[in-house]
């Protein structure tokens, strides 16, 4: 047991957070878990299903029935910032000027983020925030047109990600104008909300969506919601928009490279937030019926949003077919079920769907993350390599018994699926935690369907330059 003191207690006290529950996490600095050990990837027909054209109709109708019952609702993590989403832009600018001529330059020698630079810069007027760009920059006196033309970026940048401007690199990407439309710019929040809408509405008219926002910005989002409930109520649709945020409770301890706990330069300990994977406890006390999970970047416009809307019917029914199946056949075995929607794999960065072997012996079905297996042993790379479909985060759930009593999610997360991370605090280097991910370790102990998905559902806005994609103009 590590000797605490008193501020120590009071610290973890302030958090929620038992001192029983930080032991745990130094064990598991000190003695890392077993990595996950993949038994072969998931492919169509060995965990994945294809879905026939009637059994498409099934779940169609199957939907509608449970639709109008009310017993849908949506879940959107939506408190991540945008840092990671202007990070080429922001190391440009960590070294100003940004000069086009000096970013073709540096382009022609195979600097792809340099050209792709000079393509946004060259194309912003296509992009749903450009108006309040340009509002900003002539707030200051200085011409976007003249400026582009003249090739020095630096004022544009610096009026798009610092605080002095539009402030873009620490917004939430929830709250980031993603599209153009007829009433004006449009949020990924508010695409969202949208598809819920188109998706969700139950027979009263009712449609539920829940979003996990940071606390400095959970007013602005309030302020959006209100607007989009007035625009909604127009339409006749009563938008039942809640909110949560991350509990401090999850947080985790931070290590020195000693495995020894992070103390600040007055002898605080250090916590940091323990990754989206602390959000099944906001999913748990949502205490809903039949979920929708999705992230808050994985949004469309215009010609793609029927066929986003109408996979999303086809896993909503599925997932209603699958519960009547396992209680009529008597196979509840008393867990939460979830049909996950997979799309090909055409290179994106992330997780997939695979067999896993289990310490117990037997093989199960489960969302897998490259952090998740062991880098050095080369039969799990290869596993890893020859996976077919990629994880687009597109899941409804099933979280009640058959007595309609919610699960305690959190029976069902596998404890040791951590991820250890290097980071730094005002200059130090640290070792850092993090929980088992919302739709990884979390869910590791639920029933898992795949369902192969059609690569148009899946429209992600990583990075700026997604904006300029065709799904998102």
């Amino acid at each position: 047991m590590t000797a605490w003191t008193d501020k120590d207690l009071l610290q973890m006290r302030s958090r929620d957070i038992a001192p029983s529950a930080v032991e745990s996490q130094l064990r598991l600095f000190k003695k890392p878990p077993t990595p996950i050990q993949l038994d072969r990837p998931a492919t169509v027909g060995d965990g994945i299903r294809s879905l026939t054209p009637a059994e498409i109709q099934t779940a169609l109708e199957k939907f509608e029935i449970a639709r109008e019952a009310g017993r849908f609702q949506k879940f959107v993590p939506a408190s991540g910032a945008a840092t990671r989403m202007f990070q080429d832009l922001i190391k440009k600018l960590n070294a100003p000027p940004v000069l086009k001529s000096d970013l073709q330059a540096l382009a022609r020698k195979g600097e792809k983020e340099s050209g792709s630079i000079v393509e946004l810069m060259d194309s912003i007027g296509r992009l749903a925030f450009s108006k309040d760009l340009r509002s900003r920059l002539d707030a200051r006196g200085i011409d976007m047109a003249a400026t582009l033309a003249a090739g020095d970026y630096t004022p544009i940048l610096r009026a798009l990600l610092l605080p002095e401007g539009l402030d873009y690199s620490h917004l939430p990407k929830g709250l980031i104008p993603f599209h153009e439309s007829s009433e004006g710019p449009r949020t990924p929040f508010e695409e969202q909300i949208l598809e819920g809408a188109a998706t969700l509405t139950d027979a009263k008219q009712n449609c539920r969506l829940h979003f996990t926002v940071s606390p400095e910005y959970i007013e602005k989002f309030k302020s959006l919601a209100l607007e989009a409930r007035i625009r909604s109520g127009k339409k006749g649709i009563n938008l039942d928009l809640s909110f949560s945020i991350q509990k401090p409770g999850t947080d985790t301890l931070a290590v020195e490279n000693s495995n020894e706990p992070f103390r600040d330069e007055s002898g605080n300990l250090v916590f940091r937030p323990g990754g989206h994977g602390a959000l099944i406890e906001n999913l748990n006390e949502l205490q809903g019926d039949m979920v929708f999970v999705k992230n808050i970047d994985n949004v469309c416009s215009g010609s793609l949003f029927p066929t986003t809307v109408h996979w999303k019917k086809v896993l909503g029914g599925l997932l209603v077919q699958m519960e009547e199946e396992l209680r009529r056949n008597g196979e509840d075995d008393g867990r939460p079920l979830r049909v996950c929607g997979v799309v090909r794999n055409t290179g994106e960065p992330g997780g997939g769907p695979f067999w896993v072997r289990e310490k117990s012996g037997s093989k199960s079905l489960q969302i897998v993350e490259s952090a998740q297996i062991d880098p050095t042993v080369e039969e799990q790379k290869e596993i890893f390599k020859r996976s077919t479909h990629f994880n687009p985060v597109d899941l409804v759930c099933s979280v009640r018994d058959r007595n309609g009593k919610p699960f305690d999610l959190t029976r069902f997360v596998d404890r040791e699926a951590v991820f250890f991370s290097q980071k730094s605090h005002l200059g130090r280097g640290l070792k850092a935690l993090e929980l088992p991910g919302l739709w990884n370790g979390a869910m590791a102990g639920w029933n898992t369907v795949f369902v192969e998905v059609p690569q148009e559902t899946f429209n992600p806005v990583k990075t700026v330059f997604d904006l300029l994609k065709p799904a998102h103009q």
